[in-house]
């Protein structure tokens, strides 16, 4: 699940200077960045299954 960085970055608008701050912010993003990242990987690997379960089907019935 995605982090909502919002406050934590209001945050940091009103104290740039904090470190921990800046290393939380720059923790959920990349955690973010991971997420959508494996989520894609995850939607090209069921896209492929998909038109693989397809061509496997039009392989079977003759209709190539």
């Amino acid at each position: 699940m995605k982090k909502n960085t919002s406050k934590l970055e209001s945050h940091l608008e009103r104290h740039p200077t904090d470190a921990a701050g800046v290393i939380s912010l720059l923790k959920a993003k990349s955690a973010n960045f991971e997420y959508d990242f494996l989520l894609d990987q995850k939607r090209k690997r069921e896209k492929a299954k998909g038109i693989a379960r397809k061509r496997m089907g039009d392989i079977k019935d003759g209709s190539n």
